[in-house]
């Protein structure tokens, strides 16, 4: 065998050797801390596949979707976005609860009832509620503790509800409404936040997109989500584990 043969047959064994199938998910950015670590977990049993997240408010990935995003696999923090995409025949199936998720108010070196806070903060930060589900569960919160209070000029929206907590983080704003996960994946001290035990859990959702027939991966993450290992990194990330199908 001369040597340019010799050299382009290692170069294409070489490039098999490597060659991973691509999997595109989309994830609710509260679920940050959890995925990663089990789509860690997931590459490791799969090394065939390699895994690309890609993180934002449900209501934005689910709009992505509609306009052609290749994400296989969505996990969202409410299933009435995904119910969306399967109504619209975007889906392979009916979307599934995986986890729940709980609201809670950051309020770092402050302390006292979570009602008293709000009351006394000059502001105050969640995540968009058009299109955020923490976000839109937080302003329904107010609304019913605070049915009498105007809260609009006190008000700071982030994007999602990363930027929500990041706003918090750097002390922007004294308190927001994040997800219980963002606080424990930042090892924030308990007394710094509140758990909201008014505020019913948020079912976590996922489904499989059209897009899953051609990357099978999917669906072998898919079915790793709903596993007890997988259950149980949820559960250290404060998710409550009570799966269900729809």
């Amino acid at each position: 065998m001369s040597y340019r043969v010799f050299a382009l047959t290692l170069a294409l064994f070489s490039t098999l050797v490597v060659a991973k199938e691509r999997v595109h998910i989309a994830a609710a950015s509260s679920l940050r801390g959890p995925i990663e670590t089990i789509v860690a977990e997931f590459e490791t049993q799969h090394p065939d596949y390699q895994v690309y997240i890609s993180y934002a408010a449900t209501g934005k990935l689910v709009a992505q979707v509609q306009h052609g995003a290749p994400y296989a696999l969505i996990l969202a923090a409410e299933p009435d976005y995904l119910d969306e995409l399967h109504t619209r025949q975007l889906t392979l199936a009916a979307p599934a609860r995986f986890s729940y998720g709980q609201l809670v108010l950051w309020h770092p070196q402050l302390q006292g009832p979570a009602t008293e806070l709000i009351a006394k903060a000059e502001r105050m930060v969640l995540a968009q509620p058009r299109h955020a589900p923490y976000g839109k569960i937080a302003l329904s919160y107010l609304q019913q503790q605070f049915p009498a209070t105007d809260f609009t000029g006190r008000m700071v929206y982030g994007e999602n509800v990363a930027q929500a907590a990041h706003r918090v983080y750097v002390g922007a704003v004294p308190i927001g409404f994040v997800a219980l996960s963002q606080m424990l994946q930042l090892q924030v001290p308990r007394a710094d936040y509140t758990v909201l035990q008014d505020v019913p859990p948020l079912p976590q959702a996922m489904v499989l997109t059209l897009a899953a027939r051609s990357q099978s991966g999917a669906q072998l993450l898919y079915t790793m989500l709903l596993e007890d290992a997988a259950q149980q990194v949820l559960a250290n990330y404060g998710y409550i584990n009570h799966v269900t199908s729809e």
